[in-house]
């Protein structure tokens, strides 16, 4: 009986060698991804991962724009999912991401937030900051966040007045805790930052009408090694199961 046990339990090392061997899955997908996903992705990723164990998923978080830059200089990513389109048109332009593979996972809404007890502040308001009060948002040029931002005040035509009170953030996550530490009176951030958070309360919501579409939009990379396992990922995201655990998280439809 035992020579038996031990005849299937090598047939099964035989068949199954990856996993009595510890070898690494057939396919590693290397991700670019925006900060603003970080705390859905890990969720959306092993939730793929369950269904598709042949391929293992990791992803680096940052700002768009220097994530952008990074699959410029030559990073070995197989795909990006970035806050903006702008971004990824951009790798698009210059033949470094692949045009059929574009797609709009989701969306997102920019909110004022401030620290919880602090003054009631509105957009409306914001040129009437008291002395010595600061304004947080992302550095436009690399966090999509503070690009929407920038665009509403300069629709509102504050952009200029406020220059000398803004604090700039490296990403999203970076401006929350600016707002969090009580740091700033107010910050600009997507409303799915806010999930799971305390200690800063919503002030008010920036209107559509003021900046372009806050779109999260991801493509494969043109070269990668695992191109094909990396758009079958890109799908899932838009699958009804995906984009449920989007919308748990705060994030629009698309």
């Amino acid at each position: 009986m035992h020579v038996l046990a031990g005849v299937v339990i090598t047939l099964a090392c035989l068949v199954f060698s990856s996993a009595c061997k510890g070898e690494p899955p057939a396919h590693e997908l290397f991700l670019g991804v925006a900060a603003s996903l970080r705390q859905v992705m890990p969720e959306l990723v092993r939730d793929y991962e369950k269904t598709h164990p042949a391929v293992q998923i990791r992803a680096t978080y940052g700002a768009s724009g220097d994530l952008q830059r990074q699959v410029e200089g030559g990073a070995p990513l197989d795909g990006v999912l970035f806050a903006s389109s702008q971004p990824v048109d951009a790798l698009l332009s210059k033949g470094l991401a692949r045009p059929e593979t574009r797609r709009v996972i989701a969306t997102n809404t920019l909110v004022l937030i401030g620290p919880v007890g602090g003054p009631p502040i509105k957009l409306a308001t914001l040129k009437d900051l008291p002395a010595g009060e600061r304004l947080a948002l992302g550095e436009p040029g690399a966090v999509p966040a503070g690009q929407y931002a920038k665009e509403a005040l300069v629709r509102l035509g504050m952009w200029e007045a406020l220059q000398g009170r803004l604090v700039f953030g490296g990403d999203v996550a970076a401006v929350l805790a600016y707002a969090r530490r009580g740091e700033v009176v107010a910050a600009f951030v997507y409303r799915s930052e806010l999930r799971g958070v305390g200690d800063v309360v919503e002030l008010d919501e920036v209107a559509p009408s003021l900046m372009s579409r806050v779109e999260v939009v991801a493509a494969a990379v043109r070269g990668a090694k695992s191109s094909k396992e990396t758009a079958e990922f890109l799908e899932f995201l838009s699958t009804p199961a995906a984009q449920q655990k989007l919308r748990e998280f705060g994030f629009g439809g698309i």
